[in-house]
């Protein structure tokens, strides 16, 4: 399994959808557990917050107007 582009694409395909089956379980139950906390104990999702970071670092559109 080093080489997955030599793999024919029935099975690229089938390793796919067994992974992405996996993360959206995964996602789930993150969810469900993200509900039972309380507001201080909920995870932090790193990439959300870089990504919006980003947006008001790099995007001009959404800082503050400048007087």
């Amino acid at each position: 399994m080093d080489n997955i582009e030599a793999m024919p694409t029935a099975v690229n395909y089938a390793l796919l959808e067994s992974a992405l089956t996996a993360f959206e379980a995964a996602k789930k139950l993150v969810a469900t557990v993200q509900v039972a906390l309380s507001l201080e104990n909920q995870f932090i999702d790193t990439r959300e917050t870089a990504a919006t970071l980003n947006c008001f670092a790099y995007d001009p559109s959404r800082q503050e107007p400048q007087t």
